[in-house]
């Protein structure tokens, strides 16, 4: 969605995986030891904002990079705002599927299913979010 509205993404993907951000917009830079790093090669002045997607160390990391501090948002550290950071949850209202439809309808959202299992699964589906390798989206069908 960022690149849809002209955002420069930067994320991060295992190296065998850069096809796949690549693919949506992003530049892609290997996730691990030395991460920081890597990012501030692409964006030596810093970057605008930090979405934190993965939790674990993310938001201080992205902390340390972004150009001000108030500017990081996470969706997967639940003590995100006792960090100083954003904690954002989802918030369906009209405006926001409108917006999210006339991105997906004009083709600039594009959203990877890579399971989509019966509800009578849903604890599949769980364990398969859990081990943190699903490239796209888990859906339940009812």
């Amino acid at each position: 969605m960022a690149v849809a509205v002209g955002a420069r993404v930067i994320g991060t993907a295992g190296a065998h995986h850069h096809d796949y951000p690549r693919s949506l917009g992003a530049e892609p830079v290997p996730y691990g030891e030395g991460l920081a790093e890597r990012i501030r090669e692409l964006a030596p002045e810093g970057i605008d904002a930090g979405l934190d997607f993965y939790g674990d160390g993310a938001v201080e990391l992205l902390q340390g990079l972004v150009k001000q501090h108030d500017r990081v948002v996470s969706i997967a550290d639940y003590e995100a705002a006792a960090k100083g950071a954003h904690q954002l949850g989802a918030r369906p209202d009209t405006a926001d599927l409108t917006a999210l439809a006339e991105l997906a309808d004009s083709g600039k959202l594009v959203v990877n299913v890579e399971h989509a299992l019966p509800l009578a699964e849903a604890a599949k589906a769980w364990e398969l979010s859990a081990t943190g390798r699903t490239r796209g989206e888990i859906v339940l069908t009812v």
